[in-house]
C-alpha cells in the first residue's frame, strides 16, 4: 500500500528527528553573547561579587596574591586556576559560532561562562572557579544550557542560574576546607541530575505516545482506504494437493 512506506519512515525516524529539531530550536545562543550591554552588566557584576580579573592579564598587579589568599592556596596554584580550565567555560563549536567576532587574541580566547552569563577570557578567573573544564563539545554545552533553564527564577549572574549550586566563597581545590564543600556540592548535583533524568524520561514517554497515536491513525486510515477501494487484504492459505490419474492411483494399465 502507498501508506506503508510512509508508516515505516515514521517508525524509523520521527521520534529521533523531532527530538533533534526541538533540541536545535531550544538551544539558541545565550542573549548576553550578542548583547553588549547585558554582557557588560553581567561581567561587571561578576567582577564586583566574585572578583573576576585581572583587568589586564599582562599587568595583573596583586590580583593573584589576593585571590590566592581568598582560596587559601599558593599564588602558583591560583595562577593555574583559570577560566580556560574551569568547568563552566564554554568554547564548544556551537558557542564559537555564537560569538559575534574574533574570539582569540593569540594569548587566549573568549568563551561563555554558564555560571555568570557573560563572555569571559581564558586567561582570567574568579572566586567561583571549579575544576573540570573547559566545555569543548556541543553535547556538554547543551547539557549546561538545559541545567541553566531549570531555575527560571534565578537572578542574572547567579551561580545557580548556571546549573551549579556553588557558594560565592567556595574554596580552592587545594585548600583544606574544599573537601567539605565538594561533598555538599555533589549532593546538590545529584539532586539536579535526578531531576534532569525525570524530565528526559517524561519527554521520551510523551514522544513515544505521540508516535504510537500516529501509527494507529495511519492503520485506521489505511483500512478505510482499502474498504473504499474494495480491496480485501484477508490472507487465506490453501493446501495444494497433488493430482493423480486413475491409472496412477490404482496402479493399473501401463
Amino acid at each position: 500500500m502507498p501508506n506503508q512506506k510512509y508508516k515505516e519512515f515514521l517508525r524509523k525516524h520521527t521520534t529521533e528527528d523531532i527530538v533533534n529539531k526541538m533540541s536545535e530550536d531550544k538551544h539558541v545562543c545565550p542573549k548576553s553573547v550578542g548583547n553588549v550591554d547585558l554582557n557588560t552588566k553581567n561581567r561587571d557584576l561578576t567582577t564586583k561579587k566574585h572578583g573576576y580579573g585581572p583587568l589586564n592579564v599582562d599587568e595583573p598587579g596583586d590580583f593573584w596574591v589576593k585571590i590566592a589568599k581568598q582560596w587559601d592556596t599558593s599564588t602558583k596554584a591560583a595562577k593555574m586556576s583559570l577560566c580556560a580550565n574551569c568547568v563552566a567555560f564554554d568554547i564548544s563549536p556551537r558557542m564559537k559560532e555564537c560569538m559575534p567576532g574574533v574570539s582569540s587574541d593569540g594569548e587566549g580566547e573568549l568563551g561563555y561562562c554558564w555560571m555568570h552569563d557573560f563572555k569571559c577570557h581564558s586567561k582570567r578567573t574568579c572566586n567561583t572557579w571549579a575544576k573540570g573544564g573547559a566545555i569543548t563539545t556541543d553535547k556538554i554545552s547543551y547539557e549546561w544550557q538545559d541545567r541553566s533553564s531549570l531555575e527560571e527564577d534565578a537572578p542574572t549572574n547567579s551561580v545557580s542560574a548556571g546549573g551549579v549550586d556553588m557558594a560565592p566563597n567556595a574554596r580552592h581545590p587545594l585548600s583544606k576546607s574544599y573537601n567539605k564543600y565538594r561533598k555538599d556540592n555533589e549532593k546538590e548535583t545529584k539532586k539536579r541530575m535526578k531531576k534532569i533524568g525525570q524530565m528526559v524520561k517524561e519527554n521520551d514517554d510523551n514522544n513515544n505516545n505521540i508516535l504510537k497515536g500516529v501509527n494507529q491513525t495511519l492503520d485506521l486510515l489505511e483500512d478505510k482506504i482499502d474498504e473504499f477501494c474494495g480491496i480485501d487484504n484477508t490472507i487465506e492459505f490453501k493446501e495444494e494437493k497433488e493430482y493423480k490419474t486413475f491409472s496412477e492411483k490404482f496402479k493399473v494399465g501401463k
